[in-house]
């Protein structure tokens, strides 16, 4: 879809393109192209994410720091890509560092910092001075990504550049990146077995209703209930008198 965007509009960033130009595009286009392209647009306009599979291996990267203008970015160090997203399967990320003056021997240092995802939890933290030597024009971290059963949002860290000798963030839009950690748990859904009434005798002394999980049983998922009277009519059954009223949770493992 970025592709498609570069060669029709002559830029993947969002915010420069007129919706009436993104429209003639499409409309030059065929039927079955142009509702590729719609749903491919409108996905990256809301930011909806593609869904993966239970273990799915995923590593992409969605903003180079190229597309800043020059005088935003640091002058010494930068990102190659401003925000990758990885599976929480795919076990590490590599990141990339570019230094942009390999004339001289230089060092920068690199730091994670927690936000939704947190380091220990969701991955493991970084924090180290790396060494460049002269001619040396990039250099690569690895950042573990840990897995787990228990489904919850995708979430993000950042990670940062600083000054190797002062400790101070270095300054520009190329010396922080975004990384989202996209979960690929499925823990299911509850639902009654019986998808029609359940129908007991008077004279019966219980009534079974069975709950199931479908659809995923990943982590651990509880479920309050509780019987309550559907009516005051006289044709409905009445808690203390015709059942004895019930309320629990249950736990899914």
């Amino acid at each position: 879809m970025k592709d498609f965007l570069q060669q029709t509009l002559g830029t993947t960033e969002i915010d420069r393109i007129q919706l009436e130009d993104l429209k003639k595009v499409l409309d030059q286009e065929s039927n079955i192209s142009r509702i590729k392209y719609r749903r491919q647009v409108g996905n990256f306009l809301t930011g909806k994410k593609k869904e993966i599979a239970k273990g799915e291996i995923l590593r992409q990267e969605h903003a180079h720091a190229e597309n800043i203008e020059e005088e935003e970015r640091h002058p010494d160090f930068g990102f190659h890509c401003l925000h990758y997203s990885v599976s929480e399967a795919s076990g590490h990320l590599k990141i990339k560092i570019m230094n942009k003056n390999p004339d001289t021997a230089k060092r920068v240092a690199i730091r994670t910092i927690d936000a939704e995802a947190i380091a220990g939890d969701d991955y493991e933290s970084v924090d180290k001075i790396l060494d460049f030597a002269v001619g040396q024009k990039e250099e690569y971290i690895e950042v573990k990504i840990n897995d787990d059963n228990t489904w919850e949002p995708d979430e993000d860290f950042f990670v940062q550049l600083y000054d190797a000798n002062s400790n101070i963030e270095l300054g520009g839009k190329d010396t922080r990146t975004r990384v989202t950690i996209i979960d690929d748990d499925k823990p299911g859904q509850i639902c009654f077995a019986d998808s029609k009434n359940i129908k007991v005798l008077g004279n019966e002394e219980e009534c079974v209703v069975k709950i199931q999980r479908k659809n995923g049983a990943d982590g651990t998922v509880t479920v309050e209930y509780e019987t309550f009277d559907l009516d005051q009519t006289a044709h409905t059954a009445s808690a203390g008198i015709d059942y004895k009223p019930t309320k629990g949770m249950l736990t899914f493992l």
